[in-house]
């Protein structure tokens, strides 16, 4: 089963205290104090609250929004002038997000929020109502929740800082009191974002072992994930909370796990290129993800439904017409937004296969062609099909002065996969990965680094460049016909293994192997290297980043007025 059963909890009503309800169970309503002793009633409610994790506000767009366009590995796109790149009515207003120029009525930070508390709520009602039910399918359930709020909570603290904590159900009116700053806490919020970092950490440690080795579907939360994400927010409260001894703490959690897991449950796809399953040839549940939001194709997506509109957004949005010799707009294809910046792939050494997942112009410019050479992009990756008109062929991907001349596929999928399978609605049914086995290496490496473990940390970072190595790639276009290319693999000469490690060396092995992945925004905004932020966007608007914002997002000012006790503060620089 590829996506998970999703039943929200339509009503868990009250009701009024007549005889009958006195006397008699009401036929056809489930309350809410009986509702979860049923444990196939109790797993409906597990999995909503999974189903957030798919929403457009959550991993579908406005989390990658933030990770992948407001840092310097990619540019908004999108668009249809220069004129109106920043200004422009599509894609909710990103290009202000892009630019810094986001503020507390932004409906990404609105959406954020809601869809984060949304899936909160949903599981401290979870939580609260089956307390005390500790031994088996509960148990495991509870395990589950326990994880995915601490997840949101992560996603919450990581764009807002200071947020809300709350382990408890609550009622409309107290609600209205409650703050995000500690006792005694400095305007910054410090001792709240530290208090969010514990409770997630502590939430981990607590229910890892509870839950299971190996998913009972694709898509649910195991020990793996826990101890993957465990070692993750170790790493983030040593960068933000400045916490003596996390970074070991990080490094043996990542370290360990790779010790016990690697190539048993856990391993690197052979080649780079397949973990992003871009041909649809089902790598989708390889042992490299960790965890993954699953989609199906449909009629719908977010909210609505169980697919992604992701692929679409970044799919490449011009083409190389040359039969007129002119770019061609096809939005039916892809929108063409987070394009990557010639400052990533300048990042990527000669022959570095990992870049392959970007396709490129190969009517740019001369820093474009110098490095489609250099790299070996793929500048043809596309097929337009039958049903969009003048003919189906491979056709070579445009640009235009408000493009960069490159798209990164790694979130998308061949257009054949993509527009021909009975889609009709822009609805993907591709998964998005959130956890996936190279960020742990990373995350051991990098922490080992800081904490003295520089042997370990040259040993996983030469394992990624290893598989680099072995993942170059030769595509013809010309020996399958129209419908898919044909490719293989070869072993290159480089990226040669490091023969010492440093941080740097870490940072700049965690970008050209995580491009793209959301990652990048917030990795920048931990290191303190905020100043590699880009300066103006392709159409030369002016970036307006605030270090006095500390890389946190404006709380929505709604949210202010809504929790009347004014304990709810704004952070500093909004």
């Amino acid at each position: 089963m590829k996506r998970i059963a999703i039943v929200l909890i339509a009503a868990l009503g009250l009701y009024s205290c007549t005889e009958d309800f006195i006397t008699k169970d009401p036929l056809g309503v489930s309350s809410s104090a009986t509702y979860y002793n049923d444990p196939d009633q109790c797993q409906l409610a597990v999995n909503a609250i999974y189903d957030p994790l798919g929403w457009f506000e959550m991993h579908d767009e406005f989390l990658w929004k933030i990770g992948d366009i407001c840092s310097d590995d990619c540019e908004r796109g999108g668009a249809n002038a220069m004129a109106t790149y920043k200004t422009g009515d599509d894609w909710d207003k990103s290009g202000q997000l892009a630019v810094f120029e986001a503020t507390d009525r932004s409906t990404v930070m609105t959406g954020v929020w809601e869809a984060g508390y949304i899936a909160i709520a949903r599981a401290n009602a979870m939580l609260n109502s089956t307390e005390g039910k500790n031994s088996g399918a509960h148990k495991r359930m509870r395990a589950e929740v326990r994880f995915l709020r601490a997840w949101y909570y992560f996603q919450l603290t990581k764009v807002f800082g200071p947020v809300i904590l709350s382990e408890k159900s609550v009622s409309v009116a107290d609600a209205a009191d409650l703050g995000n700053r500690q006792d005694g806490d400095d305007e910054e919020g410090h001792k709240q974002v530290r208090a969010q970092y514990d409770f997630i950490i502590n939430e981990l440690e607590a229910i890892k072992d509870d839950l299971p080795t190996v998913a009972s579907e694709p898509g649910k939360v195991t020990n793996g994930a826990a101890r993957a994400f465990l070692a993750k927010a170790y790493l983030y409260r040593a960068n933000f909370c400045e916490t003596s001894g996390d970074f070991e703490k990080a490094y043996t959690t990542a370290y360990d796990l790779y010790k016990e897991a690697d190539g048993s449950r856990y391993a690197l796809q052979s080649h780079y290129q397949d973990v992003f399953d871009i041909y649809g040839e089902s790598f989708e549940q390889s042992k490299e993800v960790i965890l993954s939001v699953q989609h199906i194709a449909g009629s719908q997506y977010g909210r609505q439904g169980d697919g992604s509109i992701l692929p679409l957004y970044v799919a490449p949005r011009y083409y190389w017409n040359a039969a007129k010799s002119e770019q061609q707009l096809q939005d039916g294809l892809g929108y063409g937004f987070a394009m990557p910046t010639q400052n990533l792939l300048d990042e990527f050494e000669d022959g570095d296969a990992r870049a392959t997942m970007i396709v490129a112009s190969p009517h740019g410019n001369a820093a474009i062609n110098s490095t489609i050479q250099r790299l070996k992009l793929d500048t043809a990756a596309w097929i337009k099909p039958t049903n969009f008109g003048e003919g189906e062929g491979w056709y070579a991907i445009g640009k235009v002065d408000w493009s960069t001349g490159y798209y990164n596929m790694k979130k998308s999928q061949l257009s054949t996969v993509l527009c021909n399978s009975g889609n009709k609605s822009q609805c993907s049914g591709k998964n998005n990965i959130i956890l996936r086995w190279a960020d742990v290496l990373l995350i051991a490496a990098e922490a080992g680094v800081q904490c003295g473990h520089d042997d370990v940390a040259l040993q996983l970072v030469n394992k990624l460049r290893e598989r680099a190595r072995k993942s170059a790639r030769t595509i013809d276009y010309t020996k399958s016909g129209t419908t898919s290319a044909c490719y293989t693999y070869a072993e290159a000469a480089t990226p040669a293994d490091l023969s010492s490690i440093d941080l740097d060396k870490v940072k700049k092995e965690r970008r050209v192997e995580m491009y793209g992945e959301a990652e990048r925004f917030w990795d920048l905004v931990r290191w303190g290297d905020t100043e590699k932020f880009r300066t103006e966007d392709i159409a030369g608007n002016a970036f307006q980043y605030n270090e006095a914002t500390l890389g946190r997002w404006p709380i929505p000012q709604a949210q202010i007025i809504l929790h009347a006790g004014g304990n709810l503060k704004q952070n500093p620089g909004y």
